[in-house]
């Protein structure tokens, strides 16, 4: 319940200030240092650098955890990196990585679809939406036949990225459209 509570109230701020919504790929030079300037995670900085080889290890996991619990100041420099991972992620590793996509995404869901709102029309996020998708589908797949300790099923997350959706037309299409994929690869799995 205190999750669910949670996650409510985030959605509301997020929703609240829907047009205020800063990726890192618009952001200034000026804005990208502030933030790496108050990031605290030595992990992420390293990966930023280009200093951090990702593999299936405890490391990795430390980066990905910090990477999905970071405070709104440092928000656009860790879904970049996020997405930066997801679409270098296969085998082991990319297990580690789906399950980090379904608790930052349930934890910020009007961030994560407007973005792809933003840039719908853009091959190379296509590609991303994609990604997402297949991830978050295999890991709810794997959560309905038991295999998947993640603390969001099928009903759960549809659920958050609906109620998450309902105030704006656009974000509701790319929620639609994304969930179409995620039932897709659910069904591919089956």
């Amino acid at each position: 319940m205190k999750v669910f509570l949670t996650i409510i109230i985030s959605m509301f701020f997020s929703i609240a200030n829907y047009g205020q919504i800063k990726f890192w790929e618009n952001l200034s030079c000026e804005e990208k240092t502030n933030i790496l300037n108050v990031c605290e995670s030595e992990l992420i900085k390293t990966f930023y650098e280009g200093h951090f080889v990702l593999s299936d290890d405890e490391k990795t996991v430390g980066l990905l955890n910090d990477l999905i619990t970071v405070n709104d100041s440092t928000l656009p420099l860790s879904f970049y990196l996020l997405n930066k991972i997801c679409t270098q992620s296969d085998g082991a590793l990319a297990e580690t990585v789906s399950s980090s996509c379904i608790q930052f995404v349930a934890m910020r869901p009007i961030y994560f679809l407007s973005y792809f709102s933003n840039n719908r029309e853009i091959s190379k996020q296509k590609q991303l939406f994609e990604t997402y998708a297949m991830f978050i589908g295999s890991e709810l797949y794997y959560k309905r036949i038991g295999t998947s300790n993640i603390k969001y099923d099928y009903k759960n997350l549809k659920e958050i990225f609906n109620s998450a959706s309902e105030s704006n037309n656009d974000i509701k299409e790319t929620f639609n459209e994304f969930w179409k994929l995620v039932d897709k690869y659910i069904k591919n799995m089956e």
